[in-house]
């Protein structure tokens, strides 16, 4: 977007109208504006102005009585030209820190408690989406036979997060092959993910003979079985939906039903959320760049956290349009940069 295409009277009096709207929920008038904003005009003035604003599609009015309210596009410019990363309150630096004992060997309780912290410090919707499974560094892997064709492979990562797979199978594999292959795998690849073990299974089959590479071809059969399989998808955690009950906007408009469904159904808000992992910094999403139905209401603060210098997943916020954006930015931003130390510091204390 050009941040010359509103002068800085037009962008002063956009920054009112949002900030006004943010902490009120209601229309702003000229009137308002005039009281609470920090050049000094006539209402005349600011009416011209603000009529400027609706021609240029960066406020809307919503009836004819009413004042203006922003709309995606004034919203959008506000958070480019003003919204920045703020120092983070000591209250919430306390909270987050008196939880830094918390063990990441469980990895899925790290991510509901910073889900729910996220949520009650910015009173929204709090989330995290768990790593695929299959990039987890493996602690242990076995294979249980189940009867001739089918096999469980239970597989644990070193965050302590347990996945069993059913796979389907050989029927000349025997009982004792399924063991040595488990052998041979933890003893060998322990701390690879899924795609690396894959990966050095396939390269151990290119220089091994006889009985070893009838097992190391089984070995890749079973390692491919259990990298396509789809249980090893990312989970979307989310606490804090009693925090938007009350959003006159959404109340109101009686969309509440369709947003609380819309995070049940998690597909169509994790496909957005894998986008924002191509760059490592924070993303906001306002409304209809959402591109859900019935979020044009909403707004998203998404940032990537990392482990071993690698982006593994997102987390943020979601929350009314008109929530307070350099806030939420700095608390999702604090937040992402304290569950990647968190993470990084147990892996490499568990190398």
């Amino acid at each position: 977007m050009d941040m010359r295409f509103l002068n800085e009277r037009e962008e002063l009096v956009l920054r009112t109208i949002i900030d006004e709207y943010i902490d009120t929920s209601e229309p702003v008038g000229s009137r308002n504006v005039s009281k609470v904003g920090p050049l000094k005009m006539s209402p005349a003035t600011i009416r011209n102005i603000m009529s400027d604003l609706v021609e240029k599609g960066f406020i809307a009015q919503p009836h004819t009585s009413a004042g203006r309210v922003p709309t995606d596009s004034g919203y959008r410019y506000y958070i480019e030209k003003f919204v920045k990363i703020q120092n983070i309150s000591e209250d919430f630096i306390e909270n987050i820190h008196r939880e830094m004992s918390i063990d990441p060997v469980n990895v899925m309780n790290l991510f509901h408690h910073f889900s729910k912290k996220m949520g009650d410090m910015t009173h929204a919707v709090g989330f995290v989406v768990s790593p695929k499974m299959n990039t987890i560094n493996l602690k242990h892997i076995e294979f249980i036979r189940i009867n001739r064709e089918t096999v469980l492979a239970i597989i644990v990562a070193k965050t302590g997060m347990v996945q069993n797979v059913l796979l389907r199978v050989d029927n000349s594999i025997t009982d004792n092959d399924l063991v040595r292959m488990s052998n041979f795998i933890n003893s060998n690849y322990e701390g690879a993910n899924l795609y690396e073990v894959q990966r050095m299974l396939l390269q151990e089959l290119q220089a091994a003979e006889g009985e070893i590479r009838r097992l190391a071809e089984h070995a890749v059969k079973l390692s491919e079985a259990v990298v396509k399989s789809s249980v090893f998808d990312e989970e979307f955690i989310f606490e804090g939906t009693k925090n938007i009950i009350d959003i006159p906007e959404l109340r109101q408009s009686g969309k509440l039903t369709d947003v609380l469904q819309a995070f049940e159904e998690k597909s169509h808000i994790c496909c957005l959320l894998e986008s924002c992992m191509k760059e490592d910094s924070v993303h906001i999403f306002i409304g209809s760049e959402i591109g859900l139905n019935n979020t044009d209401e909403l707004g998203m603060v998404i940032k990537p956290y990392h482990r071993g210098g690698n982006i593994v997943g997102t987390m943020g916020v979601i929350g009314p349009k008109r929530m307070k954006y350099s806030q939420v930015v700095s608390i999702v931003d604090y937040s992402s940069k304290i569950i990647s130390k968190m993470l990084n510091e147990y892996y490499e204390g568990d190398k």
